[in-house]
């Protein structure tokens, strides 16, 4: 989806604890039936072709105090100084959903350090419970 406008969130939206991008409600299904439009707190990856920059948000719909147009999202102001972009400005974003992998990759280079660690800490954990799996199976099945 093609964006031509940003509009700043309000501030009870913003930050990195929140991290949602708000659209207008026709481009938002609730329900999940509809492949076309985005579903409410699927995560999806703004990308700036012009500068290759990227950022993850959960798109959410318009609660109905801001005014976003059908081309237009409402982004926190990390999220615009993160894509290089001012708001109300006339802008090229593209908004798709965010591929498995760029999820992870968002997490494990996230800019708060607790999630990152905690994202880290995950995988070794799990590297490590499948090798002490192993360790323990093969024994039994070569023994």
């Amino acid at each position: 989806m093609k964006i031509d406008t940003v509009v700043r969130l309000p501030m009870e939206d913003s930050g990195l604890q929140h991290s949602i991008v708000r659209l207008n409600n026709r481009n938002i299904d609730s329900r999940r039936e509809d492949r076309n439009r985005f579903f409410r707190r699927e995560p999806v990856m703004i990308v700036n072709p012009e500068s290759r920059t990227k950022v993850l948000r959960y798109a959410m719909g318009n609660p109905g105090h801001l005014s976003i147009p059908k081309c237009a999202v409402a982004l926190d102001y990390d999220a615009v100084d993160a894509l290089g972009i001012r708001s109300k400005d006339t802008v090229n974003l593209e908004v798709r959903r965010a591929k498995r992998w760029e999820v992870w990759q968002w997490f494990w280079y996230h800019p708060d350090q607790s999630v990152q660690l905690s994202i880290k800490l995950g995988v070794v954990g799990a590297v490590l419970g499948i090798m002490g799996f192993l360790n323990g199976v093969i024994p039994l099945i070569l023994g």
